[in-house]
C-alpha cells in the first residue's frame, strides 16, 4: 500500500533548466487543448480531468522520477495525492507552465469533419485509434489503425513517423496522451481529433465495425 501523505516528500519548484535536464518523466496535467496549444517537448499529457491516476499507473513504471507541469498549486497537490494512491510516490518537482521559458511544441486540435474529408481524399493519412480493441471492433471511424493506448509505446513501430498522424479515441482525452507518446517516439506531425469517436458518430460520418463484432451481434 501507499505511504501516508504526511510521509511523502513534497515536490519542489523547479526552473526551466531543471525541467529540461530532468532525468525522469515530465507529466503535463493540463487539458488536451492547453497541451496542444503549447507544451514542454517530450512531456506526457495526462490531464487531471480524466482517468489521471489510472493512466499514470498504467503508463509510468513505479519508481520513476516525475516532474509535473501545471497551472497552479491546487493542481499539483491533487496530482501528487492521486499519484500516491496508485503507488507513485516519486514526484520530485513541478513548474507552472506560465513560468516555463524554453522551447515549446504544439499538437494541432482538428475536428472530425476535417479528418473525415481527408479519409475521402488521396492525401497522406495515418489515422490511429487508441481505444481498446473491443471498443474499436464495435465501431470506428473509417481508415483507422487500432493500437490501444496501453500498447502504443511498444507498437508505434507499426507506424511511419514521417507521415502526418491523426490520433482519435472516444472523446479526446486518451488521444492526447497518445500524441504525446508518439512525440516522444520521434513523430513530428501530430494531430489530436477533438471530440473523438463520439463526435464522429454524432456527426453522422462514415464508420466501420470489425467482422468479429458483426458476428457477435448476429
Amino acid at each position: 500500500g501507499s505511504a501516508p501523505m504526511t510521509e511523502i516528500a513534497k515536490p519542489r519548484a523547479i526552473s526551466t533548466n531543471d525541467l529540461l535536464n530532468f532525468d525522469g518523466v515530465v507529466v503535463d496535467i493540463r487539458t488536451n487543448a492547453e497541451f496542444g496549444a503549447g507544451h514542454v517537448p517530450n512531456s506526457i499529457n495526462i490531464g487531471l480531468g480524466g482517468q489521471f491516476a489510472s493512466w499514470a499507473g498504467t503508463l509510468i513504471p513505479i519508481g520513476t522520477p516525475i516532474a509535473i507541469v501545471a497551472d497552479n498549486a491546487d493542481q499539483v497537490e491533487e496530482a501528487v495525492m492521486r499519484l500516491a494512491r496508485v503507488g507513485h510516490e516519486t514526484v520530485e518537482g513541478y513548474i507552472w507552465f506560465s513560468e516555463y521559458t524554453g522551447e515549446m511544441r504544439t499538437v494541432e486540435q482538428v475536428s472530425v469533419d476535417t479528418v473525415s474529408d481527408l479519409t475521402q481524399s488521396d492525401a497522406p493519412l495515418q489515422f490511429v485509434d487508441v481505444r481498446r480493441v473491443a471498443e474499436h471492433n464495435a465501431g470506428h471511424a473509417v481508415r483507422t489503425i487500432n493500437i490501444p493506448l496501453d500498447k502504443l509505446a511498444e507498437d508505434f513501430e507499426k507506424l511511419d513517423p514521417s507521415e502526418p498522424t491523426y490520433v482519435i479515441c472516444q472523446g479526446g482525452y486518451r488521444s492526447s496522451i497518445g500524441t504525446s507518446i508518439l512525440e516522444n517516439a520521434g513523430f513530428t506531425e501530430l494531430y489530436n481529433v477533438t471530440g473523438g469517436t463520439a463526435a464522429w458518430i454524432n456527426a453522422g460520418l462514415e464508420t466501420e465495425a470489425s467482422v468479429a463484432a458483426c458476428a457477435v451481434t448476429k
